[in-house]
């Protein structure tokens, strides 16, 4: 996965939500944002493989070692016969919050944390809805270098991003 142009295209599909209902419902927003990172990531054939993005996801103690739900992932969905173990093939993991709280950002941090070291998910992004808060500096984990922090909402009509990694 080339990063640099994954977050490009990921900048883009936030640009393209425009809409002032999005802003206001955090599943409105993330079916919007998976619909939108989904045509860019075919169009553009950004990873290799049987990419999918999929949101929440449920990860279960049994098959992935973990039980969360991520909000969106983008990953090659595990086949037995071909891939080597679930740690395979997992690219980015996506956490939205609607107006976080530092509080909420660093439970969302935990939860990907999790993902990094159980599921080896070489990106994670926290999003925080209508909000120019990224909360980057709360981050206290073992990932830092793996995490890059968004903030988004509209102004005047305009998409304001905010983003710190």
């Amino acid at each position: 996965m080339e990063k640099d142009f994954f977050l490009n295209e990921f900048r883009d599909s936030l640009k393209a939500i425009n809409e002032k209902h999005f802003f206001s419902r955090e599943m409105g927003y993330q079916g919007k944002l998976l619909t939108e990172l989904e045509k860019r990531i075919h169009i553009k054939k950004i990873f290799l493989g049987s990419i999918i993005v999929e949101q929440e996801y449920q990860k279960t103690l049994k098959n992935h070692g973990i039980n969360k739900r991520p909000d969106i992932i983008i990953h090659v969905p595990y086949i037995e016969k071909i891939h080597s173990s679930r740690r395979v093939g997992n690219h980015v993991v996506i956490q939205l919050k609607l107006c976080a709280s530092e509080k909420r950002a660093k439970e969302d941090f935990k939860k990907m944390d999790l993902m990094y070291k159980e599921l080896e998910y070489l990106l994670g992004i926290f999003l925080n809805i209508n909000s120019d808060r990224t909360f980057f500096n709360s981050y206290s984990g073992d990932y830092k270098e793996r995490l890059c922090c968004f903030a988004v909402k509209l102004s005047d009509n305009k998409v304001l991003i905010y983003e710190s990694s």
